[in-house]
């Protein structure tokens, strides 16, 4: 009986893996992680080819550009994603891309007028740091038509052509920014940047103009229609703000009150571990999103498979923290030097919060956002802005540096709490319902 079961266990799970390999789940997964492989050296050996003025002339530049960003698009290419794969047909699918196309361009422009007209006004404390921000400035607009065309990809699932498209961007950033920044230091960086993505875009082009969609005429969407597509970008994008806000209030906090360079020094580089461990679940959301997007009135099938997803998803996530969590100490000697080994506990003490994030809040989150719930979402996300602030600075002022990752702990755990409540009760909801009305 028991090798009858194992047999059984062996079939569902090789068929299991054939449906992802068909799918192109296995694509998106090499695709991230050589994608990440290659940000990972550009990060790493970015600055040995920079004077050191020069490098904290580069962070100082991207730090004010990082808040720019965060407006990029006015998020619409979070619409591209939902309404893409959500609709039927291939002529509203394109007329839905090129509306996108059109509103994200026209927020850029203003974005780049304004922001420009602001670097030429503003005093900035360090030398070189107007001329750098300006040059820059017309970035946003060719990140916005690469993420684009990047989440078009997925939404009509062209996984293999998504995960190509991704590491490309990646492995030209990498070559373009080192390449220039011997050449002509913080400029070359930015030269790099500017060719790297102008190649993708044009990349990108080539990737989608064979798309069945593209090949008929467009169904455009009415005002109303566009309106709805406007409001669902500024709201996805709010809630994406206001979460990447979290991370840089708590660098904030920290410098603020301990007033102390080596502390902060060893927070950043236990904070660096977030997105090692954390690309398996950005990986897996690229993959799984469209799906849920697809039966978005389908509440019975969101819960079924979330919960499916749950418990394989936890299983995964808690084998690969457990393995960051025993070589913490490898992990800081290889990347950040002996000098840092004083670490330990908050590089472990950031897995454990992102443990948290990746079975708990992470997939509910966004399967919230992406199936009419983007309101939810972002009512959330600004609560917890607000309560991870203040949990922050109280326990930072108690605690020192562990502080920061005990609030990064009690907001991930409550905030993922809520949102798997809330999900299972409006799909629940709905279930009821159903059964209620066959009755």
């Amino acid at each position: 009986m028991k090798k009858q079961q194992l047999s059984q266990f062996w079939d569902k799970l090789k068929d299991g893996l054939i449906t992802l390999k068909n799918r192109g789940f296995f694509h998106i997964i090499a695709g991230s992680t050589l994608a990440k492989i290659a940000g990972f050296v550009s990060v790493f050996f970015l600055p040995r080819f920079l004077s050191k003025t020069d490098y904290g002339l580069l962070a100082y530049v991207d730090n004010i550009r990082n808040y720019v960003m965060l407006f990029n698009g006015i998020g619409i290419t979070n619409a591209t994603l939902r309404y893409c794969a959500q609709k039927s047909s291939d002529e509203e699918k394109k007329g839905y891309f090129l509306a996108s196309l059109k509103v994200g361009i026209v927020a850029d422009v203003v974005l780049i007028i304004f922001t420009a007209a602001a670097y030429l006004l503003v005093d900035f404390p360090f030398e070189g740091s107007r001329f750098q921000l300006v040059f820059s400035s017309c970035l946003p607009i060719l990140y916005f038509l690469f993420t684009d065309i990047q989440l078009l990809l997925r939404a009509t699932f062209q996984n293999q052509r998504y995960s190509v498209y991704n590491f490309t961007y990646s492995f030209l950033l990498m070559i373009f920014q080192i390449l220039f920044a011997v050449l002509w230091g913080i400029t070359g960086v930015m030269v790099g940047r500017y060719l790297s993505m102008a190649l993708c875009v044009v990349m990108g082009y080539f990737l989608i103009r064979d798309l069945p969609m593209m090949k008929v005429k467009a169904q455009m969407p009415d005002w109303a229609e566009t309106k709805t597509l406007i409001r669902f970008g500024i709201v996805m994008l709010t809630a994406s703000a206001t979460s990447t806000v979290m991370s840089y209030n708590e660098t904030f906090i920290v410098g603020q009150i301990l007033k102390d360079e080596e502390l902060l020094a060893e927070y950043r580089v236990a904070a660096n571990i977030l997105p090692i461990s954390l690309f398996l679940l950005e990986a897996l959301l690229v993959f799984i999103l469209p799906y849920f997007i697809q039966h978005i009135n389908d509440k019975k099938w969101i819960w079924d498979n979330y919960k499916k997803l749950f418990v394989v998803n936890g299983i995964v996530m808690t084998v690969v923290h457990a393995g960051l969590f025993i070589f913490a100490k490898l992990y800081l000697f290889v990347f950040a030097g002996p000098e840092y080994m004083g670490a330990v506990t908050m590089v472990r003490m950031f897995l454990i919060a992102s443990w948290i994030q990746a079975v708990f809040r992470g997939i509910s989150g966004n399967i919230l956002a992406v199936t009419g719930e983007e309101k939810f979402n972002l009512k959330i996300n600004i609560v917890f802005v607000v309560v991870h602030a203040l949990i922050d600075v109280t326990a930072v002022k108690m605690l020192g540096i562990y502080g920061a990752a005990i609030a990064l702990i009690v907001v991930y755990f409550l905030s993922g709490l809520i949102m798997n409540i809330h999900l299972r009760n409006i799909c629940k909801s709905q279930i009821g319902e159903e059964n209620h009305d066959e009755k």
